[in-house]
Order: structure tokens, then C-alpha cells, then sequence
């Protein structure tokens, strides 16, 4: 990207010991190949400790047992600490500002530190006579940046399947190097302006030279698009976002095909035949999943296409979006980029799928933002004849959809001793297939035979305990799950009553922070009363555990025993805040089993049907849950949960691995963030102390 490169200079000498400027080429993609290598490494060694837990018979399959795998656990263990750091949020003004984890971080300081060093290596920056020389390098180091910026950029990612991380994740990558890249092209223009500033030459050089021309117009097309690719302005309109992001690519990868000589130019072809690369995959995996002649399930009403959605509009302006008999597979967690021309002409957007393969249909909960999510809800209160009536029956009003995907990638939660989901909001929708693919695996491993068992060679999960911690404003939100929560319960009672040996733990809190409803001077029995006005037991038979006001703590914390009782706690005073007459609590519960009171009065609150249960003495709660392993817990707690506290109840049972996953608001994920270092170390996983370790997964799209 030179001023003035007109002839061959890659392998010019700038004096004696000098690197050639091709020869620096390769050596930054000597490191990135590194780097790519070692994600690859520790990629392949995580698939077959995954494998290695399922194929073991022992009582503690997640527990390294070898040199080698206690090694691999402690070297693991060190580098998690150091990549989940984070700092606290910093507040200006009603703005906060989030930071992302420490090991990113490092990697794109490391490439940063790299680029810079093959800039001005050996180079004398001081003396005037080699300016040109800094100039002429830093051209042929910022282009030979660009492959990088693409191989991250795309959906069909490369660098994702070698190194098993998701193309949303490599996202954040992709926006810093392509900010590197920015830097060293203006110190590239900058010391070309320099040394032209020595003749006053510099306005001549912009209004004459063609060359100059089209590097400067390089240079302020990537200025725009890394302006505009800023969090701030990136969420003002994604859809204009990804058509503007578009539109300056091209311009940009013109101007500098016409700015860089002939000996450099593979550098614009490698990026232009791996964007070329990326669309023909998308487009012809979706040509498989979308047209009905790949797919013999296809709805019969439509001869071309495979896919059509219900639409049915659900509380809290939220659209659920279902795909019955999908063309495709995927895995829970994933995610899928929806299209409805009918509705959002032109337009493909992201949504986590909330539902299970087995299901045998893709389902989504769209919350109504800006733009396209809003007009699916405004199409599906308009076709829904029963909104409001009070029926939960949702009128058919089916659109052709095509889906692209699906997208997503994370260590399989199976493997692990212990996994703990956290959930804010709509987060839930990421996390709840989560939990009912364990259960799902506890079911199949308990519901099988011993013939069937032996076929497999293993066990489908080596999870033994799973706890599971969902946020929300109001108990409207919890109906949109209720029937998922209901199921893995239930299918958890079953085990238990189907293997007297079951020996799996699951535990549901469910934290409802802001609720018009919630009375202080009112409590309920949850086996009587719905958390969501429909979100019951599973099961007559369950006991109830703990009992205190709804305003404090609906609790149903069920145990498997014949007899149940349910005790009281006392009450302190906590903070609250009453926003237009609701009752919003913010105070953190340090302990669910010490809770207080959040002293506010919420005005218009209903009263609610209660039920006065006989409590139980502590120790009789912990006689119950110690002789029955098979522990069943439902809890909704009116409060905000603390995940240190939650996180580390977990772990000190653990005799394995351990899971942490969370998916929802920032705050929530730096939380969780601080907290899994915090306890990693307090527990000196790295120091050999035997403690077992910790693996973190945030999800959202992009820091």
C-alpha cells in the first residue's frame, strides 16, 4: 500500500542485515500459523479428554487419573485464569462500559507487538533518509494483513473448525485486526506524508499522483468502515450496519488493487477467493436445507420450498417462531440466521434455537427490539384471532422461512462433573436446551438396558449434577418456557423412580427481579400455585422444602421423599426500588437459604392464594437430601442472585471438571467472569492442590 511503489521492491535490500520485505511477509504468518496451530492442539486434546470421560467406568469419570491428564488439567486450569480476568465495568455518566476477558485481549496485544516489530525492525525511524524504508515496509506488512481479517470474518469459518470456536466469537477478532490493520496503514501514510513534508510536496502528491490517490482513498474507506464498525454506532441498525459494512468493503478492496503493485496483488486475491469461498458454501448449504427436494419430510403445501413458521405472539412482546419437521440438524446451543421475505423482505437475522433435535421442529422466542424482530410480532399479534381472549392456542399463520446454519460451537457439557447455567432474560433460550440435553442423556443412560448400555461402549453423560439459574423481570416470562422446565423434571422424577441407583442432582432457581405482583405480606405453596400462573411441580408427590412470602422467595425445593416439610427463615431489610408502582429488588442474595427482605410495598399488588406449610428443622432438610441423592430442586427467588455463591456451592461437591455457562446481560456475564477466576484460584486448581477445574463459556455475539 505504498505512495509510490512502481517497481519490484519485495526483495530489495535496505541495507546490511535487513530483512526483505517478502521475508517479513512470512514471517507474521509464520506466528499467526503458530497461534492457528496451537488452537488446533488444544482443540483435538479437548475432543479426546471428552471422549476419554464418556468411555470411562469409574464413579469419577471428569477427574484426571493419568500424568498426562492431570498435566493437560493444570496447565488448562493456569491459562483459564489468566483469559477469564476481567475488569469491573466502568460507569461515565449513565453510560457503562464493559471490558473484554484478559485472554483475548493478550492475543491481539501479541499480534499488535508482532506487526509492529517486522514494521520497524532494524530500521532507523530518526534519520530522514530511511522514512521512505518505513514507509515501503509498513505498505507490504498492512497488506499482508488482509487474509487474516477475512479468515475471520466469515460464517464458514476455517480457523473456527481447526481451533473449535464459534465464527460470533472470531467476530471481536476480526474488528481488532482489521483496527491493527488500520494503525500500520496510517503509520505507512504517515511517514510517506513525512518525508514529503520535507518539500512541501504533500498536497502536489494528492492532486497529481494516481498512486497517491488511490492509497489515500484506501485509507479513508477503512477509516469509515473501522468508525463505523464502533459498538455504539454497529447497534444503532444492524441492518444498515451490514449493508454499508458490505458496500465499503468492496470500494476498499478496489482502491487498494489499484494502489499495490503487481508482486503484492495475491495479497487482495487470497481475501477475494476466501469471501468467494464463504458465500458458495453458505449458498449451497443453504440450498440443501431450504429446497424440499433434499428433504423427503417436506411440507407438502410447499413443492419447492422446505420450510414454513408459525408466528404466535407471546407476553413481554415476544414472537415464537416454530419450524416444524426442519431440513436440518444441530446442536443445543446453536444458532440459525431466519429469513421471512414475506414479512422482513431482504433481511436475514440471528436467533438462538430453543428447542431440541428430537423435538423434530426448530423453535425460536424473539424478543420485538428495532426493525425486523419488531415486524414479526407486529404480524403475529395482527394473524393471531385469540390475542387477548385469553387462549394460548396460537392461529396457524404459516409464512415460507429460510434458514441459514446452524452456527455455534462449544465443548459438549456432557463431559463435565458439574454444570451450572446462568440465564438473564431471553438468555434462556441459549441455556435451556442446555439443561434438557443433559437430562435428556440421564434419561436415555437410565431408561436403557444393560444390552444397549454395553453397545454403546459408554455413557452418554458424565454429568452428575446439574444447576441451572434463570433472571427475569416478571413471572410473564416465565410461561415461556414452563412446559421445557416441566419436562426435565419430570424426566429426573422418572429416572429416579425407574433406577433406585440414580445418583444425578438438578437444581432450578428462577430470580424474578422486578414484579408488579409480588405482595410482602402474602406467601404460596408452589404446589398449589403456578410460578408463571401455570408453571407447577411436576409432580403431586414432591414435597415442599422452604416457605417464606412470595415478595421474598416462592420456593418449591423439592426432595424425593415420602414425607415433605417446609421451614421458615427470618427476614432483614435489603434495597429495592419501586419504578411506577412495581417492585424492583436489586439486592444480591449471598445465600438462598439466608435470604432478606427487600422493604419496599409494590402498590396494586393482588393478593395470592397461599398455603401454610409445617417448616422443617435444618437438620432434618439436610437428613432428606442426604439419603436421597436424587435431589429435585424448583426455586423462584425475588431477588438478584450472587454467581460466586452460586457457583462455588456447586464446585465444592464437584469430583470432576466443571462447567460454568452464561448467556445474558453483560453485568451478569462479568460477574460470572470474576467469579470463575476468583474461585479458581481460591481453590489453586494450578498449584496442584487436587481441586478439579473450571471451564467458562459466555454467550453473546461479540464483546
Amino acid at each position: 500500500m505504498s505512495m509510490s511503489m512502481g517497481m519490484p521492491m519485495g526483495a530489495m535490500s535496505m541495507g546490511a542485515g535487513v530483512p526483505s520485505l517478502f521475508y517479513l511477509q512470512k514471517m507474521y504468518w509464520a506466528v499467526v500459523g503458530s497461534a492457528i496451530g496451537a488452537a488446533t492442539l488444544a482443540n483435538v486434546l479437548n475432543h479426546a479428554v471428552a471422549q476419554h470421560r464418556l468411555h470411562d467406568s469409574s464413579l469419577t469419570p471428569a477427574k484426571p487419573k493419568s500424568l498426562f491428564f492431570s498435566t493437560y488439567a493444570t496447565v488448562t486450569a493456569t491459562t483459564r485464569e489468566v483469559s477469564y480476568a476481567t475488569l469491573h465495568p466502568l460507569t461515565i455518566r449513565r453510560h457503562t462500559i464493559h471490558f473484554p476477558p484478559l485472554g483475548p485481549v493478550l492475543i491481539i496485544l501479541a499480534n499488535l507487538i508482532v506487526v509492529l516489530v517486522l514494521c520497524f525492525y532494524k530500521l532507523e525511524t530518526t534519520d530522514p533518509w530511511k522514512w521512505e524504508d518505513v514507509g515501503y515496509r509498513t505498505g507490504f506488512i498492512a497488506i499482508s494483513q488482509l487474509p487474516l481479517i477475512f479468515l475471520l470474518a466469515g460464517r464458514q469459518n476455517i480457523i473456527g473448525f481447526l481451533a473449535g470456536t464459534s465464527y460470533a466469537r472470531l467476530n471481536w477478532f476480526h474488528r481488532w485486526i482489521a483496527r491493527t490493520l488500520w494503525l500500520t496503514a496510517t503509520i505507512h501514510m504517515g511517514f510517506w506524508f513525512r518525508n514529503w513534508g520535507r518539500y512541501d510536496y504533500i498536497t502536489y502528491q494528492l492532486r497529481n499522483d494516481a498512486l497517491t490517490q488511490r492509497g489515500f482513498a484506501a485509507w479513508c474507506i477503512l477509516t469509515f468502515i473501522v468508525l463505523a464498525s464502533l459498538a455504539p454506532i454497529r447497534r444503532l441498525s444492524y441492518e444498515v450496519f451490514v449493508l454499508q459494512h458490505l458496500v465499503t468493503f468492496v470500494g476498499f478492496i478496489v482502491a487498494v488493487w489499484l494502489h499495490v503493485p503487481s508482486e503484492v496483488k495475491v495479497w487482495v486475491w487470497i481475501p477475494i477467493g476466501l469471501l468467494v469461498f464463504d458465500r458458495a458454501a453458505r449458498y449451497a448449504w443453504g440450498a440443501y436445507a431450504n429446497l424440499s427436494i433434499f428433504h423427503s419430510t417436506s411440507t407438502p403445501r410447499h413443492s419447492l420450498w422446505t420450510h414454513s413458521a408459525s408466528f404466535t405472539p407471546l407476553p413481554g412482546n415476544v414472537t415464537r417462531v416454530t419450524i416444524d419437521k426442519p431440513g436440518v440438524s444441530w446442536q443445543p446451543g446453536q444458532h440459525v440466521f431466519l429469513t421471512c421475505h414475506s414479512i422482513v423482505p431482504l433481511q436475514s437475522h440471528p436467533f438462538t434455537i430453543a428447542s431440541l433435535p428430537e423435538d423434530n421442529k426448530i423453535e425460536f422466542f424473539v424478543r420485538a427490539e428495532n426493525g425486523g424482530t419488531r415486524r414479526f410480532f407486529r404480524y403475529a399479534s395482527k394473524n393471531d384471532r385469540v390475542l387477548g381472549a385469553g387462549e394460548t392456542t396460537p392461529t396457524a399463520c404459516n409464512q415460507i422461512v429460510f434458514i441459514e446454519g446452524p452456527y455455534g460451537t462449544m465443548r459438549p457439557l456432557r463431559q463435565f462433573d458439574s454444570v451450572v447455567l446462568l440465564a438473564g432474560g431471553m438468555g434462556a433460550t441459549f441455556s435451556i436446551p442446555l439443561l434438557r440435553d443433559i437430562v435428556s442423556a440421564w434419561k436415555m443412560d437410565s431408561t436403557d438396558n444393560i444390552q444397549q448400555r454395553s453397545r454403546r461402549t459408554g455413557r452418554l453423560a458424565a454429568t452428575k449434577r446439574l444447576r441451572f439459574v434463570w433472571v427475569i423481570k416478571s413471572r410473564s416470562q416465565l410461561s415461556l418456557f414452563e412446559t421445557q422446565l416441566q419436562s426435565a423434571l419430570a424426566d429426573v422424577d422418572e429416572c429416579r423412580r425407574t433406577r433406585p441407583d440414580f445418583d444425578k442432582e438438578i437444581d432450578v432457581s428462577i430470580y424474578i427481579t422486578c414484579d408488579e405482583k409480588l405482595d410482602p405480606d402474602t406467601t404460596v405453596s408452589p404446589a398449589q400455585q403456578p410460578l408463571s400462573e401455570g408453571l407447577t411441580a411436576p409432580e403431586p408427590s414432591y414435597s415442599d422444602k422452604k416457605m417464606v412470602t412470595e415478595k421474598e422467595k416462592v420456593s418449591i425445593r423439592s426432595v424425593s421423599t415420602e414425607s415433605g416439610s417446609a421451614s421458615s427463615t427470618p427476614a432483614a431489610t435489603g434495597k429495592c426500588s419501586v419504578p411506577g408502582g412495581g417492585c424492583c429488588c436489586t439486592t444480591q442474595i449471598e445465600d438462598e437459604d439466608e435470604v432478606t427482605t427487600c422493604a419496599c410495598t409494590c402498590a396494586g399488588a393482588a393478593p395470592i392464594q397461599q398455603r401454610n406449610v409445617a417448616p422443617a428443622t435444618r437438620e432434618e432438610e439436610s437428613k432428606e437430601i442426604t439419603s436421597n441423592p436424587a435431589v429435585i430442586h424448583l426455586t423462584a427467588i425475588s431477588r438478584r442472585p450472587h454467581p460466586r455463591t452460586i457457583i462455588r456451592n456447586v464446585l465444592e461437591k464437584a469430583e470432576g471438571e466443571s462447567a460454568v455457562v452464561v448467556c445474558g446481560p453483560r453485568g451478569l456475564a462479568d460477574d460470572v467472569r470474576r467469579s470463575v477466576v476468583s474461585l479458581s484460584d481460591e481453590r489453586a486448581v494450578h498449584k496442584g492442590t487436587g481441586a478439579q477445574g473450571i471451564y467458562l463459556h459466555v454467550e453473546n455475539f461479540g464483546w
